[in-house]
């Protein structure tokens, strides 16, 4: 079947009449500066990005937005949570639960399993293959381990293949090189929290150098919450964890670099309510492993050769009793949780300069997948899956001040079959300190392991009493065709940077779930499926709606030496309501408007005081979310630096949520417990 043409709809004029309004801002900052013309005072050079394209350069020739949160936004944040610092990325949602682990979306369209966002941990993906979503509280790393966040908002299956759907975000952690010495941090506040870390590095004046950390931490994130609508208890959680990672680097000589970085994370998180027949008090257990190895050959100064290999390993055990009460008969059965995951990932990488003008990278890669779950997939034995890809490539410069990129990424996945992501982008340089970007290309999403073969159930001896997720006919990929608009600047004389885009994105094939009861699903029940409550729902996947995102974003960061910084992040977004939607979340899953704002203030005796401000407007998380209301967050945090000039001695007072408890993921359902905490990090 012919696919349907995109016609230009009056919301698409506006589109491109804000494009033409931000080309014209572009080319007016080129003439003001132009005229202007003077030195920089204190902005050195542009920091380079990694993630956009694999290869470093300027965000002025990035083909796509790239945001930065770097060391001093993660400390003045006040975060301990990794996820809580995508808040500071321009449409960006966050979401707590207490009913498994922490969800980001980007943009709306997600729920508790978000699984459109690729995340890397220094290059290497970190998604969990049963769902393709982030296990984010129990990360082998902590916020102290971490040195930038790089995060490429929207589509970027060209540089990494599917998945890589709406955004990747790629979480840089602290070089060897970059500390010395030992350090111990400590935090303690309401709520039970408790946060020790020790981290103790080589001395670095070989050819080897090393950094080990570990940590653990304890919290309650949500208390027990009485529904009064429908007379029920709405789950609690409280976690404890343990982490260490070590990370090394061995200069083999001077072109030749042999980087291993070992994290792993183990602890126990309390969860569910006392009168939750569903979800009853219990405790489950987590723990993951990330192994990475690195080669990397310098052969001559423009052409780089790079072989790595990434393992990742989870566990999760977790059993309980779960009661039914239908039409006065009283049946208990046993559920589990308990899975284990194991990945193992090669990736060779060569970049090059091809010509005076021209340059390439092309790279190949190797995935493994198996997974072992009898309550997610109704056997005992593994499920494997493969993955390879082939990604490459070529960057132009037919004039100095243009940059033509031209990239994709070739896979064929078990789930999937043969998928390509192409892009093409171009960057036009206004002056060395500002540029217009414009980029467009296809992305994929290919099914996760539970939506293509989910068979959930708790059993009672031979008979299924309950069948959760599962899957009766073979899902098509998401896909999605975007058209990215940018601008890019900065300012030097008065300490301000920006980065502004809007896009148009065109998604076909959405993934969704659908519920139905016994006797009405798509598929024939399974014989032994002997259901206490036949109107109990059961949940299985399907390709729906195919529907538009229109949006605009910007960030404006400004720094004065001896004052301090503002960050502020801005994002629209809207979903096309033009068509009858299979799920009425869809159109409703992003909010209008989503604000971030960073405040940091420098004082006199090494004070620093700094202020976060996070604004969302009402939105949906779907399939197991609900409502959002409107929102507004104030965090602050107080700090005083101590010690030798130069180092991170500080002590600090944290209130993350002034406002108190707010609603988090489901408005009917929980309410997120705020912090309060005091700080000290020493080092020697």
């Amino acid at each position: 079947m012919q696919e349907q043409k995109i016609v230009c709809s009056p919301r698409m004029h506006r589109l491109i009449s804000l494009a033409g309004s931000m080309a014209l801002l572009g080319l007016l900052a080129h003439d003001a500066r132009a005229q202007r013309a003077d030195p920089d005072p204190f902005f050195g050079e542009i920091p380079l990005v990694l993630t956009a394209s694999r290869l470093a350069q300027s965000p002025l020739d990035a083909p796509a937005p790239v945001t930065v949160i770097d060391r001093e936004m993660i400390s003045a944040s006040g975060f301990n949570e990794i996820h809580d610092l995508l808040r500071l990325v321009p449409g960006f949602l966050v979401a707590d639960h207490p009913d498994g682990p922490p969800t980001v979306a980007s943009h709306g369209l997600g729920d508790a399993h978000a699984r459109r966002i690729k995340v890397m941990v220094d290059g290497r993906t970190i998604n969990s293959p049963l769902w393709g979503s982030v296990i984010w509280d129990n990360l082998p790393l902590r916020v102290d381990d971490v040195e930038r966040i790089e995060v490429v908002r929207g589509p970027n299956g060209a540089a990494y293949g599917v998945n890589a759907f709406q955004g990747v975000v790629n979480i840089i952690t602290r070089a060897p090189s970059t500390e010395s010495g030992r350090a111990l941090v400590f935090r303690a506040g309401r709520n039970g929290f408790r946060d020790y870390g020790a981290r103790v590095n080589g001395s670095g004046s070989g050819a080897f150098d090393w950094r080990l950390s570990a940590s653990r931490r304890e919290l309650s994130t949500f208390e027990p919450h009485y529904r009064e609508t429908i007379k029920d208890w709405h789950s609690s959680e409280s976690l404890s964890r343990n982490t260490a990672q070590f990370s090394s680097v061995l200069q083999l000589s001077a072109g030749d670099e042999l980087t291993l970085q070992v994290g792993v994370s183990e602890g126990r998180s309390k969860r569910g309510a006392e009168a939750y027949l569903d979800y009853p008090p219990h405790a489950e257990e987590d723990r993951a492993l990330h192994l990475q190895a690195g080669w990397r050959r310098q052969i001559d100064a423009e052409s780089v050769l790079t072989l790595q290999y990434f393992h990742q390993g989870e566990r999760a055990r977790g059993n309980w009793l779960v009661t039914q009460v239908h039409r006065g008969n009283v049946v208990s059965f046993p559920s589990s949780r308990d899975s284990d995951v194991r990945r193992h990932d090669l990736e060779l990488q060569y970049d090059t300069r091809l010509a005076g003008r021209l340059t390439g990278m092309l790279g190949i890669g190797l995935r493994s997948e198996h997974a072992r779950s009898p309550q997610l997939f109704g056997t005992g034995s593994w499920l494997d899956s493969t993955h390879g890809q082939v990604f490459g490539s070529l960057t132009w410069n037919p004039l100095d001040p243009l940059k033509v990129d031209l990239g994709g990424t070739l896979e064929h996945h078990d789930y999937s079959g043969r998928l390509f992501s192409p892009r093409l982008a171009l960057n036009y340089a206004l002056d060395r300190d500002s540029s217009l970007r414009m980029s467009a290309g296809t992305a994929y999403r290919a099914p996760s392991l539970m939506e293509s073969r989910a068979f959930q159930t708790d059993r009672e001896g031979e008979f299924i009493r309950r069948i959760g997720f599962r899957v009766f006919e073979p899902l098509q990929s998401e896909r999605m065709r975007f058209v990215d608009l940018g601008y890019v600047a900065q300012m030097r004389s008065v300490g301000l940077s920006l980065d502004a885009r809007v896009f148009r994105e065109h998604y076909r094939r959405f993934i969704d779930d659908k519920s139905c009861v016994f006797g009405e699903c798509p598929g024939a029940e399974p014989a032994e499926y002997v259901p206490v409550d036949p109107g109990k729902k059961s949940f299985y996947f399907l390709n729906v709606d195919d529907f538009r995102m229109t949006g605009a974003e910007f960030t404006l960061d400004w720094r004065k030496p001896g004052w301090g910084r503002a960050v502020l992040s801005q994002a629209f977004i809207r979903i096309d309501r033009g068509e009858p939607y299979s799920d009425r979340d869809i159109p409703n899953s992003a909010p209008h408007a989503t604000t971030s704002l960073l405040l940091i203030k420098d004082f006199p005796g090494r004070w620093q005081a700094s202020l976060g401000y996070y604004h969302n407007g009402l939105y949906y998380w779907m399939n197991g979310g609900d409502i959002v209301p409107r929102s507004d967050r104030f965090d602050l945090r107080i700090a005083r630096r101590f010690g030798p000039p130069g180092s991170d001695n500080e002590v600090s007072l944290t209130a993350l949520s002034l406002k108190g408890r707010y609603a988090d993921f489901h408005e009917g359902k929980f309410r997120h417990e705020p912090d309060l905490f005091l700080g000290v990090r020493v080092g020697w």
